[in-house]
Protein backbone atom coordinates (compact mmCIF):
# COMPACT_ATOMS: atom_id res chain seq x y z
CA UNK A 1 0.00 0.00 0.00
CA UNK A 2 1.61 3.28 -1.07
CA UNK A 3 -0.82 5.84 1.01
CA UNK A 4 -1.58 5.74 4.74
CA UNK A 5 -4.79 5.58 5.10
CA UNK A 6 -6.10 7.58 7.72
CA UNK A 7 -3.33 9.93 8.00
CA UNK A 8 -3.68 13.07 9.73
CA UNK A 9 -2.08 15.35 7.52
CA UNK A 10 -3.26 14.69 3.61
CA UNK A 11 -0.67 13.99 1.07
CA UNK A 12 -0.56 15.83 -2.07
CA UNK A 13 -0.04 13.41 -4.76
CA UNK A 14 -0.53 15.52 -7.84
CA UNK A 15 1.43 18.83 -7.64
CA UNK A 16 0.05 19.78 -10.92
CA UNK A 17 -3.54 19.41 -10.16
CA UNK A 18 -3.41 20.19 -6.21
CA UNK A 19 -4.68 16.86 -5.90
CA UNK A 20 -4.26 15.05 -2.24
CA UNK A 21 -4.66 11.28 -1.27
CA UNK A 22 -7.83 12.00 0.25
CA UNK A 23 -9.12 13.77 -2.81
CA UNK A 24 -7.71 10.77 -4.68
CA UNK A 25 -9.59 8.27 -3.07
CA UNK A 26 -12.77 10.34 -3.05
CA UNK A 27 -12.72 10.35 -6.87
CA UNK A 28 -11.88 6.61 -7.20
CA UNK A 29 -14.72 5.62 -4.70
CA UNK A 30 -17.54 7.81 -6.63
CA UNK A 31 -16.44 5.62 -9.27
CA UNK A 32 -13.36 6.71 -11.35
CA UNK A 33 -12.44 3.41 -12.29
CA UNK A 34 -9.63 4.31 -15.05
CA UNK A 35 -6.54 6.39 -15.24
CA UNK A 36 -8.56 8.68 -18.06
CA UNK A 37 -11.80 9.26 -14.94
CA UNK A 38 -9.35 10.22 -12.77
CA UNK A 39 -7.77 12.41 -14.82
CA UNK A 40 -11.36 14.01 -16.26
CA UNK A 41 -12.80 14.20 -12.50
CA UNK A 42 -9.61 16.02 -10.07
CA UNK A 43 -6.64 16.35 -12.67
CA UNK A 44 -4.26 14.17 -11.22
CA UNK A 45 -2.46 12.32 -13.78
CA UNK A 46 -2.98 14.46 -16.47
CA UNK A 47 -0.15 17.00 -16.18
CA UNK A 48 3.22 16.07 -16.07
CA UNK A 49 2.53 12.34 -15.30
CA UNK A 50 4.56 12.44 -12.08
CA UNK A 51 1.78 10.99 -10.59
CA UNK A 52 0.64 8.65 -12.59
CA UNK A 53 2.41 5.45 -10.90
CA UNK A 54 0.61 6.93 -7.65
CA UNK A 55 -2.96 7.26 -9.11
CA UNK A 56 -2.86 3.70 -10.81
CA UNK A 57 -1.89 1.67 -7.05
CA UNK A 58 -4.78 3.94 -6.00
CA UNK A 59 -7.03 2.31 -8.44
CA UNK A 60 -5.64 -1.24 -8.44
CA UNK A 61 -6.26 -0.94 -4.44
CA UNK A 62 -9.62 -0.27 -5.10
CA UNK A 63 -10.77 -2.86 -7.58
CA UNK A 64 -9.48 -5.30 -5.26
CA UNK A 65 -11.05 -3.83 -2.48
CA UNK A 66 -14.49 -4.18 -4.65
CA UNK A 67 -13.23 -7.60 -5.72
CA UNK A 68 -13.15 -8.71 -2.07
CA UNK A 69 -16.74 -7.19 -0.92
CA UNK A 70 -18.10 -8.63 -4.08
CA UNK A 71 -16.65 -12.14 -3.17
CA UNK A 72 -17.94 -11.55 0.73
CA UNK A 73 -21.44 -10.75 -0.77
CA UNK A 74 -21.67 -13.78 -2.94
CA UNK A 75 -20.55 -15.83 -0.03
CA UNK A 76 -23.27 -14.23 2.46
CA UNK A 77 -26.07 -14.75 -0.31
CA UNK A 78 -25.45 -18.40 -0.95
CA UNK A 79 -24.99 -19.19 2.75
CA UNK A 80 -28.24 -17.46 3.61
CA UNK A 81 -30.41 -19.05 0.83
CA UNK A 82 -33.04 -21.52 1.85
CA UNK A 83 -32.72 -25.22 1.30
CA UNK A 84 -36.14 -26.19 0.27
CA UNK A 85 -37.10 -29.24 1.11
CA UNK A 86 -38.22 -32.03 -1.50
CA UNK A 87 -42.17 -32.16 -2.06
Amino acid sequence: MIFKVGSEVPMIICICANVSDRKLRAVVADGAATMRAVERRCGAGAGCGACRALVRECLRESRETRAQVTQVMMELAVSETPVLAPA
